[in-house]
């Protein structure tokens, strides 16, 4: 049992070790939608949207990219160094309550 356990040990630190120093580079995210910036989205609803996530999240979140939508315009974020993928729906207005969706893969954060 002693040894199963050293060996799993050795086996977790092998897998942290970096190559020759370098820093460890952060897990890969999918890149959120290439969109552009729609000027039909208003800076309160991408305010109302980054403030969203920033209470939810650790790490910076960027603003990455707005879509013009009647029903609810979508503001695309990424947060942190590993630059985890968000959507936030909301009026694009920035009236009623924005609506959180992670567009990531859990296995990477």
């Amino acid at each position: 049992m002693r040894t199963a356990l050293a060996l799993a040990g050795i086996a977790l630190l092998a897998a942290c070790a970096s190559d020759g120093g370098s820093r460890p580079q952060p897990a890969s995210q999918p890149a959120p939608p290439d969109v552009g910036f729609s000027d039909m989205v208003s800076d309160a609803a991408v305010s109302k949207c980054r403030l969203e996530l920033q209470s939810q999240v650790d790490g910076g979140v960027e603003v990455t990219g707005t879509e013009f939508s009647e029903a609810n315009s979508a503001v695309y974020m990424v947060v942190g160094g590993n630059r985890a993928p968000w959507k936030c729906l909301v009026a694009a207005d920035g009236s009623g309550d924005p609506y959180l969706e992670f567009m990531g893969t859990d296995g990477a954060l």
